[in-house]
């Protein structure tokens, strides 16, 4: 990525919709135009077993709706996967109708660059959400690519991060056993389904500006109060070790495998303080531009914040779901300049090439894997 300093440019800030104005780039000759072009995304939050919504909407700039019913607590930005229940719902539909998968399979170089087609195909191999809990999340793990190759006919495990954005005061999440358990104990604090569970994992307090990376087979929860842009590996395959609580049945539950296998995906700990300190990151310390989450991360997906402090920023280009998370500006590719602000969210293919940021605005971009990561 580049970083370039020039005179920053101050935007107004536009009310934040799909119909914010595009200036168009002047034409100029060479190769046919790629299809794949900058979209404005809207709302796509399928029905979830737990509460939540209302931040996702007063952070889209969006009234609630009157039949809001309140278990709609994530919004699947730039998703190709479904729900492993509840409805199989989640995939993005662009506008004019066309189903994202559909979308990125008729251009995928136009989408995402001929290296990443070259390692990956035309899979975006990431899922990228917004998360609001309305109550705490039960506890749950989600299985690693090994696993899931193995036990559910599928390349991608669940590796995540929590990029928080906003946090009610004390707002807590929690992560990984904070001592070893044996395959007994931890079967025997899921046949219990009390606040043992809970009472056994690590709790992390978070403020906005915090970042936690959770690797795949950590056994994790979300607290109420939270609202926070989520990156992971493109499946919604979870272990729900507390499921009694929120009325799932037993093969949601557990990915429909038995049960001890299922528990075979949970690591059991220990994670100490050094551990959790690695997965940890402040994205809103970042000035200019510069990666959101620990490197270790990078081989599943990329989160790069972009925050023009003493000038316009420009970054390379690459397929990313961008959510501008505060204040205004513009957003400048080779397909034009776009005004953005704060609740706006775009999903910008590799061949717009390079970005160019201007004005009081922090967006994040969402991305695949690094090619060589």
């Amino acid at each position: 990525m580049t970083d370039t300093s020039t005179s920053a440019a101050t935007a107004s800030s536009p009310t934040p919709d799909a119909s914010t104005p595009v200036t168009p780039p002047a034409a100029a000759a060479g190769p046919a135009a790629s299809s794949a072009a900058t979209a404005a995304l809207a709302l796509n939050t399928p029905r979830r077993f737990y509460r939540g919504g209302e931040r996702i909407l007063a952070f889209r700039g969006l009234d609630v709706p009157a039949d809001f019913d309140g278990y709609r607590p994530e919004d699947w930005v730039g998703s190709t996967a479904r729900l492993f229940a509840e409805g199989g719902g989640g995939v993005t539909t662009l506008d004019g109708g066309t189903e994202l998968p559909d979308a990125l399979a008729a251009d995928a170089e136009g989408w995402f660059g001929e290296a990443h087609v070259a390692r990956f195909g035309g899979d975006p191999n990431l899922l990228t959400k917004l998360l609001d809990s309305g109550e705490r999340l039960p506890v749950h793990s989600h299985p690693s690519r090994e696993f899931a190759t193995t036990h559910l006919d599928c390349d991608h495990g669940k590796t995540e991060a929590w990029i928080v954005l906003v946090a009610e005061p004390g707002a807590t999440v929690w992560v990984g056993f904070r001592d070893q358990l044996s395959d007994d104990d931890l079967a025997a604090l899921v046949d219990a389904q009390d606040g043992r569970l809970l009472a056994a994992l690590n709790p992390i307090e978070v403020t906005a500006g915090d970042a936690v990376l959770v690797p795949a087979g950590q056994p994790h929860a979300i607290g109420e109060g939270v609202l926070i842009l989520e990156l992971q590996e493109p499946t919604d395959f979870s272990v729900m070790l507390e499921h009694e609580r929120f009325g799932l049945e037993l093969d949601h539950a557990f990915l429909g495998l038995d049960r001890p296998l299922a528990l075979r995906s949970v690591d059991h700990g220990p994670v100490d303080e050094e551990r959790l300190a690695s997965l940890r990151r402040r994205w809103s310390d970042v000035e200019g531009s510069g990666p959101a989450l620990p490197d270790e991360a990078s081989p599943y997906f990329c989160a790069e914040v972009v925050r023009p402090v003493s000038g316009d920023v420009t970054v390379d280009a690459a397929y990313a779901a961008t959510v501008v998370v505060s204040g205004s500006g513009t957003l400048t590719t080779s397909q034009g300049t776009r005004e953005v602000a704060a609740g706006d969210v775009l999903l910008v293919p590799h061949s717009a090439g390079d970005v160019t940021v201007t004005g009081d605005v922090t967006l994040i971009r969402c991305m695949p894997p690094k090619v060589d990561g």
